[in-house]
């Protein structure tokens, strides 16, 4: 019974930055994760706030798919330029040791497996630009289906983004308005309005918010 009850279906996520060992500065790049992820945790739902783990590894538990997403969309933003590669995994998650924060069971297994076939499918020359895939034992096959569907299509369209692009993204992510990031990069306010249609800034925003949604 004691088992059972420290059992509960959750969503992990599972986060690593792609290609960190060409980072000059890994002790920036640790600082600047462990920075990212406070603020994250801050803003957005969490049941286990997203901690790094080992290296440039990083979990948190949510309590819907949406959530995780969320997060994890808002953690690939600002992060760049460093670009980031998710797993996210539904079941129950156990809690072996509670003080040490200590988890284990389902959710993270297929959170490893997605990240791990996130990485495998990236490999291929077509999928390159595959960052985020989700994994879960509990949903119907066909909803897997549509989701990383959305998912992969949505990769597609942020791997396509320059630089400039992803600031207006995250720009947008982070609440500022047209005018704020028009200011900060240097450009009007009507040259921000087309890069966020032109570029797909705006699809990209309205399919983050439709997945963040998901139970």
């Amino acid at each position: 019974m004691d088992r059972m009850k420290a059992e509960v279906t959750r969503v992990a996520l599972i986060g690593d930055i792609v290609e960190s060992r060409r980072a000059g500065d890994r002790q920036e790049l640790h600082d600047t994760v462990a920075e990212v992820l406070d603020r994250v945790n801050r803003d957005h739902p969490v049941v286990d706030p997203a901690v790094i783990t080992l290296g440039d590894e990083f979990q948190g538990v949510y309590a819907t798919l949406g959530d995780a997403l969320t997060a994890a969309f808002h953690i690939r933003a600002r992060l760049r330029p460093h670009d980031v590669r998710f797993g996210l995994g539904r079941g129950a998650i156990q809690v072996l040791d509670r003080e040490r924060g200590i988890h284990d069971g389902p959710a993270y297994w297929a959170a490893r497996d997605a990240i791990e076939d996130a990485a495998a499918t990236a490999g291929k020359a077509a999928l390159r630009t595959t960052r985020t895939i989700f994994r879960s034992p509990e949903d119907p096959p066909a909803q897997l289906v549509a989701v990383n569907a959305a998912l992969l299509t949505l990769d597609q369209v942020l791997g396509a983004l320059s630089p400039g692009s992803w600031r207006i993204l995250a720009g947008r992510l982070s609440g500022l308005t047209q005018k704020d990031i028009a200011e900060r990069e240097g450009i009007t306010p009507s040259a921000v309005s087309q890069r966020v249609r032109g570029d797909g800034i705006g699809v990209a925003m309205e399919a983050m918010r439709m997945l963040g949604e998901l139970p």
